[in-house]
């Protein structure tokens, strides 16, 4: 095993990839960064995999250091690893990068003036083949990685090659969507291909951890056995991946699938105000669409921000939309597709003569969901709801309520036409009368199209939100 000889070009890029025209020093390279590479080592006649993941700290004064894990041929070694650096004014540089096994020297190119990272490395040598990237963590500039940092869907992509007792090399795809649920645990489907035979379904369920470095590790359940996975979240909310399981020489990467979000109620005038909140808790500027639509599946202008918007979120920044309360009552939902890391929620302000205003905090609803439920209290309060099919087709959204001793009070079938929303208090839609004096469980289920369920439960001109629970 050796840590790859590289003759590197690294590159700290923004959107915009522009050399750096200010003054550099070693100081603009600073911070928790992880080098992933992967290729082949020739030994003898033989080609073997090679894939390596490394997790290193420039302390900005020109001192590298950090560990390795190298698998070759499904052989692993994880080895510490330290190195020397110097930044030049021009934004060029060089470095070493040693471990116990080989000493590596880098020839490094600052773009942006080292403001975040992306590095290409490539080695060719009589024995060695191989690249690979240097990526700057996804807590840069400041805080610290968690279980939360990971949430919703990921498309991975993981390849290399497993190695029998033989040493026989059989190559291995693996193509998946993981899903963590931001406390530790998460989910897999996909597709394994190996050697010549035709793929295979992938199914699984695990655990995840996340270090404050936002390094981490994975164990995933499957029919076939455990996957084990070191891992590395990166600056923009991409993961790397190096599978640490003996015989195997797999590595890859997931990027975040952008899941459409919602607002199920949106109003304004009449004596209400909203607003939305986005907070973007990474260390690169993101942007994307925020829609609004009426109940009626129609495009709806919000006054001061139009029927659509593209909102930019500056890292570690805060954007705000907001519906004021002029005119007539006018009730709209919105939609919108966050980048990973931006998180936010809605707010809901009641306004009437001689009284205080009354406020609700909202969070965001999943639109990809097929059923949502929520717990009531109609004892000496009324709950209210807005109902949304957020898809293409037309649903009809099935409503079960339970007592607090499980007893189910009525069932109700509401049909919900494509793109659009019905808001009512829950005793109105027909069969949910029984609900009076009553707190219990309110189930909302489809199965066509899709359902998003805010609820609000109101007491005279007080309002609070209700959590839903969606699947």
């Amino acid at each position: 095993m050796k840590l790859v000889r590289l003759s590197a070009i690294l590159l700290f890029a923004s959107f915009v990839s522009l050399q750096c025209q200010a003054q550099c020093t070693s100081g603009s390279l600073n911070g928790t960064l992880f080098y992933f590479s992967s290729g082949t080592i020739k030994s003898g006649t033989a080609t073997l995999s090679y894939a390596q993941l490394a997790t290193l700290i420039a302390n900005g004064n020109g001192a590298l250091s950090g560990q390795t894990t190298i698998s070759t041929a499904g052989v692993l070694a994880t080895l510490p690893l330290s190195g020397t650096y110097a930044i030049q004014a021009n934004c060029s540089g060089t470095a070493t990068l040693s471990t116990s096994a080989n000493t590596a020297q880098l020839t490094l190119q600052l773009i942006n003036g080292g403001g975040t990272t992306l590095s290409s490395v490539a080695e060719s040598t009589a024995s060695e083949l191989s690249e690979g990237r240097f990526y700057r963590a996804a807590n840069a500039n400041g805080g610290q990685c968690s279980n939360g940092s990971l949430t919703g869907g990921y498309s991975a992509l993981l390849s290399g090659g497993t190695y029998a007792s033989s040493g026989v090399r059989t190559t291995y795809n693996n193509v998946n969507q993981t899903v963590f649920n931001g406390q530790g645990g998460l989910t897999i489907s996909g597709e394994v291909t190996t050697g010549s035979a035709s793929g295979s379904p992938l199914s699984g369920s695990g655990t995840y951890s996340i270090s404050a470095n936002c390094s981490g590790v994975a164990q995933i359940n499957t029919p076939s056995g455990q996957l084990n996975y070191l891992l590395a979240y990166i600056e923009g909310g991409a993961l790397l991946y190096l599978e640490n399981d003996a015989t195997t020489t797999i590595s890859g990467s997931a990027d975040p699938q952008l899941v459409q979000d919602i607002l199920p109620q949106f109003a304004f005038g009449g004596g209400w105000y909203s607003a939305l909140y986005f907070t973007n808790n990474t260390s690169l500027p993101v942007s994307f669409p925020v829609t609004f639509t009426t109940d009626g599946a129609a495009p709806m202008a919000v006054p001061g921000v139009g029927a659509s918007t593209q909102i930019t979120v500056a890292p570690l920044g805060t954007a705000i939309i907001e519906a004021q309360n002029v005119g007539t009552l006018t009730e709209v939902y919105a939609t919108f597709a966050l980048p990973a890391g931006v998180t936010g929620y809605g707010v809901f302000r009641q306004s009437i003569t001689g009284v205080p205003n009354q406020e609700a905090v909202v969070g965001f609803k999943d639109a990809n969901a097929t059923e949502s439920s929520l717990t009531f209290d109609d004892t000496n309060y009324i709950t209210s709801v807005a109902i949304v099919n957020p898809s293409n087709v037309a649903a009809t959204v099935n409503i079960t309520l339970w007592d607090n001793n499980g007893n189910m009070i009525g069932t109700s079938a509401v049909p919900v036409q494509p793109l659009s929303k019905t808001a009512n208090v829950l005793r109105a839609y027909p069969g949910l009368a029984g609900i009076v004096g009553l707190r219990g469980l309110a189930q909302f289920s489809v199965t066509t199209g899709n359902v998003s369920v805010l609820g609000l439960r109101s007491n005279g001109p007080a309002i609070t939100s209700i959590p839903t629970v969606e699947q």
